[in-house]
């Protein structure tokens, strides 16, 4: 089986190939999750076509066997097995609140996400950071307002399940509950009101509103311009806060490193788990993991696509 980057992950053996996550609309391709640099160029989320593949059923796609396997990621991600290789797309061993956790399979090959592939790149145990969250959350809302601010798929929708635990009100921006409203038919059930359904007099009440992270500070679009006149404490939540400060540089007054991807040593154990005999690796950390597999597994690793 041939493996490499060309306008997607491409797979190929004899005259059989599938494109995986397509930088291009290609017929027949597979897309991993609903994220827009995994997309074709956001067509599914900006109203194009797409066939939904549920996880487990086996299709014939190309002359290869193929099904999908919950990624862990966020809500409908999913890791990609073809024929004896897996592609993990984004994927989380530790799953949340509103998707389940990628589990390891034996495969032959594995194409990884890096994008906590350097080594160092831990995260502190994920439930820890949810209680700190949380109970930073409380005692700020015993003064008034406080804002999340997370991606607007999927982060921001965990950040509505956990707020929920505390039987607060949350209050979304209407792309974030245009998305949320998904999640229903699903089973997963998350309580929210749209920022648009607020009247003038409620603006101050304490709840928790779930934003878009550069709504955590102005400049504000008009129809929002309110948020920023209410004393908002703000937060943003990243997996990437556990590395850099970002209330120091945008003025916030907290950070959590809530991540929606495995880090360095999930990642690792993970690869392990699978027992390949080849690995490539992919996204932002891809040639320090590769590094990292063959010294620490021994296992032959190729870095595939590096942005």
């Amino acid at each position: 089986m041939r493996v490499r980057y060309e306008g997607g992950i491409l797979v190929q053996e004899a005259l059989k190939e599938v494109i995986l996550d397509p930088a291009r609309k290609t017929p027949g391709s597979i897309v991993s999750h609903g994220h827009m640099d995994h997309l074709t160029s956001g067509e599914v989320r900006r109203g194009g076509t797409g066939q939904p593949l549920p996880y487990g059923k086996e299709i014939d796609l190309n002359g290869f066997r193929v099904v999908l396997k919950d990624a862990g990621h966020v809500f409908g991600s999913a890791m990609v097995r073809v024929d004896d290789l897996l592609y993990t797309g984004d994927f989380n061993p530790e799953g949340g609140a509103t998707c389940g956790r990628a589990q390891p399979e034996f495969v032959r090959d594995l194409i990884v996400d890096a994008t906590y592939g350097r080594p160092g790149y831990n995260f502190p145990p994920k439930h820890d950071v949810e209680s700190d969250l949380l109970n930073w959350l409380e005692m700020e809302l015993a003064n008034g307002p406080v804002a999340l601010g997370g991606y607007e798929f999927g982060k921001s929708q965990e950040l509505i399940a956990l707020v929920n635990r505390l039987g607060v009100e949350v209050a979304v921006s209407d792309k974030i509950a245009d998305l949320a409203d998904l999640y229903g038919p699903y089973g997963v059930n998350l309580r929210y009101r749209r920022l648009s359904e607020l009247e003038e007099g409620e603006h101050r009440d304490p709840r928790a509103y779930v934003l878009p992270p550069g709504w955590l500070r102005p400049p504000l679009d008009d129809s929002v311009s309110w948020l920023g006149s209410i004393g908002l404490k703000t937060a943003y939540v990243s997996g990437w806060c556990a590395f850099f400060d970002y209330t120091g540089r945008y003025g916030l007054d907290a950070q959590f490193p809530l991540s929606d991807h495995g880090d360095f040593e999930d990642v690792m154990t993970f690869i392990e788990a699978c027992r390949p005999r080849r690995v490539y690796t992919a996204f932002s950390g891809a040639k320090d993991l590769a590094k990292a597999v063959e010294r620490r597994l021994k296992i032959r690793a190729e870095a595939l696509l590096t942005r």
